[in-house]
């Protein structure tokens, strides 16, 4: 009897492991790349108006034929519905094959869409196993998610993927704009205020959606990064632009790489320094009963550029350069904290901080923390800076 109790579990074990119960063939499957949402109509029945980008998998793989694109490498669809889940099975109608989510690159929402609240958008992402929430998310400044996956685009032909890249090649070289992912962002809904980078389409929109957009050398119609839109309550409260997007970065710990301008003694930023590395802590103290910040940044850079004739090779001009570097990344940052306390948006995270310091002072103030709290609390701000190299040269040529 035993041997037969063995020989039917060898018989049975095959039997269970014979292939996938949901397994679908590529042919039968439209690969969504980029997801869009915008602002439908004043009707609940079209409250949402979603556009998926499809990549076109021949055209992807085997790119030019006959030195001509036979065919764009992505196609969009649009449809509108009461809730994102109806929009996308409306969409069904229009595709060629089921939709695939599982390799989004990207989600795109309309400024209009984002203005008026995006609280109600994750909760499809977050219950359907279809869909992953590592992908980063974008707001569409000045225009609708729509128009921005139909941008055709060179070098890199999925649209989708284009925006990723130039989204991750700006936070590692320039740490303006952070990257969010949608995973992020659901975590921070309920905590409060948040961060999203923009997105601009910069040219006619007509004319980018033209495949001869991506094949001229100058393209008329360009996708470029382009600032930080600050939630409150799931609501655009404003939009941060170039150094004072960098500041959240720089008190946020999300500074990689970066360059600082300084001045020359009779020319205003006439010095680039690479900031090779930057460290930043922040510690909450209480101080008769209220919660003061202490931001210290620790950084360390080189320099990379200058157009004035300077004597680098003594400490002291380096301890000179040092000391105003300092000051420029100082002044960034209280600029950034300055302009988010009169907005009362704490982009930054520090009730956080305050909660883990002191849970009992938390709890009192937790519903008053932005309004009232925030915009009055005391912020100190101290960075460390170490020019540690000159390049491959240490003085000028410049005279």
């Amino acid at each position: 009897m035993q041997k037969l109790y063995i020989l039917l579990l060898w018989v049975l074990i095959p039997i269970c492991l014979a292939g996938c119960w949901d397994s679908a063939e590529l042919q039968d499957l439209s690969i969504v790349s980029g997801i869009g949402i915008d602002k439908g109509g004043d009707s609940i029945d079209n409250r949402y108006r979603t556009t998926v980008q499809i990549i076109n998998p021949s055209q992807v793989a085997g790119g030019q034929q006959g030195g001509k694109v036979q065919s764009s490498p992505v196609t969009t669809f649009t449809a509108t519905g009461s809730t994102l889940k109806e929009s996308l099975r409306k969409i069904s109608h229009k595709a060629p094959a089921q939709l695939f989510f599982p390799h989004v690159q990207v989600m795109l929402i309309g400024e209009e869409l984002a203005n008026e609240g995006i609280l109600e958008l994750f909760d499809l992402i977050e219950r359907d196993p279809n869909f992953r929430v590592l992908f980063p998310i974008l707001v569409v400044r000045e225009n609708t998610a729509e128009d921005a996956l139909k941008v055709t685009t060179s070098l890199i032909p999925v649209p989708s993927l284009k925006v990723v890249e130039s989204l991750e090649s700006s936070a590692k070289i320039w740490s303006e704009y952070p990257s969010s992912r949608v995973d992020q962002v659901i975590a921070n809904l309920k905590k409060g205020s948040f961060n999203i980078t923009g997105i601009k389409i910069n040219g006619d929109v007509e004319t980018g959606n033209k495949s001869e957009n991506m094949q001229q050398i100058h393209p008329p119609t360009t996708l470029e990064i382009n600032g930080l839109a600050l939630f409150k309550k799931g609501k655009i409260e404003t939009w941060l632009e170039d150094e004072s997007a960098r500041g959240v970065m720089w008190a946020k710990n999300e500074i990689k790489k970066t360059i600082v301008s300084l001045d020359c003694p009779k020319k205003k930023d006439a010095i680039s320094i690479d900031i090779l590395r930057a460290q930043s802590d922040i510690h909450v103290n209480m101080r008769k009963e209220k919660p003061v910040i202490n931001l210290t940044i620790v950084t360390e850079g080189s320099i990379s550029e200058t157009q004035c004739n300077m004597a680098l090779e003594k400490n002291k001009t380096i301890n000179e350069l040092e000391a105003q570097l300092s000051k420029e990344i100082k002044d960034e940052v209280l600029k950034t904290v300055k302009f988010t306390q009169e907005g009362k948006v704490d982009v930054f995270g520090f009730g956080s901080y305050i909660n883990i310091e002191d849970k009992k002072y938390w709890k009192k103030i937790e519903g008053k923390w932005e309004d009232e709290i925030y915009p009055e609390m005391e912020i100190n701000v101290n960075v460390l800076v170490a020019i540690r190299r000159t390049g491959m040269r240490i003085n000028t040529y410049l005279k």
